[in-house]
């Protein structure tokens, strides 16, 4: 089943497709964008092929993600992923234009994601990992409501040749009720 589309004040929310590839290669395959995530991906049939795995795995009830329309162009991604329905939790996750950076769209995409999550989707709990010296990852998780909870020491190893420890956000359906 497709997921309906959220509508914010400047976004549209909707499920990725195939032909999304190209305005997601922008940000998917950009190194800076993807400094504190997975490698940038080369091509246009990866990324293509990643949009697909996205798909499936929402088709699989294994997470819910979310393209960010801006003027009928994609300009990062977001989902609620390692879905865990019977444990009512699942994690955020976040991708966007490094040209969008700054300008409150992660942060409204967010608060409209998080609203679905625990309101349709039931949860009652949302976490989120990023390198601790994420700066804007950081800033966007706490402007959201979420807690730190810890940190994983060393945790990944990243291009520029050094371990990184890896930051734990948590956010309660209780939480974001007495937020919003």
């Amino acid at each position: 089943m497709a997921l309906p589309p959220i509508r914010t004040a400047r976004l549209v929310l909707r499920e990725p497709a195939v032909t999304d590839a190209a305005d997601v290669h922008v940000f998917r395959g950009d190194p800076e964008v993807q400094r504190f995530n997975d490698d940038p991906m080369r091509t246009l049939a990866e990324t293509e092929a990643f949009v697909e795995y996205l798909l499936a795995e929402s088709a699989a009830d294994l997470r819910r993600h979310w393209a960010l329309e801006l003027g009928g162009r994609v300009i990062g991604l977001m989902g609620l992923h390692s879905w865990q329905p019977a444990h009512r939790r699942a994690e955020l996750g976040y991708d966007l234009a490094k040209e969008h950076w700054g300008r409150g769209y992660a942060t409204e995409a967010a608060r409209a994601i998080l609203r679905h999550g625990f309101t349709t989707m039931r949860l009652r709990r949302v976490h989120a990992q990023t390198i601790a010296g994420n700066d804007r990852s950081v800033r966007l998780l706490t402007s959201l409501g979420f807690t730190r909870e810890g940190t994983l020491r060393q945790h990944s190893l990243e291009p520029d040749g050094h371990f990184h420890d890896c930051a734990i956000f948590g956010l309660l359906r209780t939480e974001w009720a007495a937020a919003v």
